[in-house]
């Protein structure tokens, strides 16, 4: 999807802040930037500086992380704004994030556009800088036979298409990092490599050698001329309103309140009571895996819970599904037919899930349901402290 140059350069940031805190500092500031027209087309290579975890916007890190764990090794843990699951990036990694308005020529502004034109030429600027035989691997991923090298986020928000392409360079302890998100099976089910281990790889292994920033600059450079043409970028920092923005959100969104938004203890503890059942199913769709619990009393849902790592666009329509399932009966055809109302909206875009992988993890979340009685495992499973270890 080559485009005309724009009539002007975008700006060409680089920095240096750790994974977790450019996602909850620099990244939601530019892109709140852009998107007031408060700073121009931006494209920004992090390369971190030390180890850290950034859980998605619509992940429950106590689903998907072992925070005591984190905790107990320092592992620097955050939940960004941005959609996707929880990654470990690792000191000297680095990130391409763009920032661009959808009203430019060539930018994608849908999710299933966005994902194979932009990675399908990050693995062909891979093969061109590095010489190196990386694919895109529906729907997010760029792996070398089998083996993770780029995860992604994606963000189309407010007129702004926020996609962050994490390029794992060095090595990290892969024995802490999958104890630090432990894998779901069904994560996996349909992998080549089915642990942390044999299905990360990184640069200087594929390569064999040290990998410089020049070499990385040279990267983004390869990408962003691959994806949208002769785009002049021009050497930029962050502007004042930018830095003010950064502070802003680095006081929000290191709150535990933040943290736990998506948690059960925090959806359901204040309204539950004596009685009350919580029944939870998950399934994989290409898109990612999804958690789908309901909060029942009587036979009706009082609240439900979807959470899970694809890339809904707009980022609120999750909670749109979630609120339209209050009051429901808590049957297969009440459920089913809000789910299936809910995907054939043309304000939503849940690119790689479809109404059957909803409608899996209903049925196995009814399924508890439609058991015995309810047992300890039915409680509301509480928030740990500390989120921020």
């Amino acid at each position: 999807m080559n485009a005309k140059t724009a009539a002007s350069p975008w700006r060409y940031v680089v920095g240096g802040h750790s994974y977790a805190d450019f996602s909850t500092s620099v990244s939601p500031a530019v892109e709140r930037a852009v998107a007031e027209r408060r700073a121009p087309p931006t494209v920004l290579l992090n390369v971190f500086n030390s180890d850290s975890i950034a859980v998605g916007v619509n992940e429950d890190p106590n689903q998907v992380l072992d925070l005591p764990f984190c905790r107990e090794n320092n592992v620097l843990v955050r939940r960004r704004v941005s959609s996707g699951g929880a990654i470990y990036a690792g000191s000297g990694s680095a990130f391409l994030a763009l920032y661009l308005p959808v009203d430019l020529p060539g930018v994608p502004s849908t999710a299933a556009q966005a994902f194979p034109t932009v990675l399908g030429h990050v693995a062909e600027a891979l093969r061109e800088v590095f010489g190196l035989a990386a694919a895109y691997r529906p729907l997010n991923d760029v792996e070398i036979d089998g083996r993770k090298l780029v995860a992604t986020s994606l963000k189309i928000e407010s007129g702004v298409l926020t996609f962050r392409i994490l390029l794992n360079v060095k090595a990290i302890d892969t024995a802490i990092a999958a104890r630090a998100m432990p894998m779901a099976p069904e994560k996996v089910k349909d992998k080549k490599h089915k642990d942390l281990g044999s299905r990360y790889t990184y640069l200087e292994q594929e390569l064999g050698r040290a990998v410089s920033e020049a070499e990385l600059r040279a990267w983004v450079e390869a990408c962003v001329r691959r994806i949208f043409g002769d785009i002049a970028l021009e050497a930029g920092e962050l502007n004042a309103d930018e830095r003010a923005f950064a502070q802003q959100y680095e006081s929000e969104l290191i709150d535990d309140g933040w943290f736990h938004q998506k948690s059960e203890a925090t959806r359901y503890g204040p309204h539950a009571r004596e009685g009350d059942r919580v029944v939870r199913g998950r399934e994989k769709a290409p898109a990612g895996l999804i958690w789908l619990s309901l909060l029942v009393r009587g036979g009706v849902v009082q609240r439900a819970i979807v959470n899970g790592d694809w890339h809904p666009r707009p980022l609120r329509s999750v909670d749109w599904l979630e609120d339209g399932f209050a009051g429901l009966a808590a049957t297969r055809d009440a459920c089913g037919q809000h789910i299936e109302a809910f995907l054939a909206r043309e304000d939503v875009e849940f690119a790689g899930v479809e109404p059957v992988h909803l409608l899996t993890a209903l049925d196995k979340a009814l399924a508890e349901l439609a058991g015995s009685a309810a047992s300890s495992d039915d409680r509301v499973r509480e928030g740990s402290a500390g989120a921020t270890a």
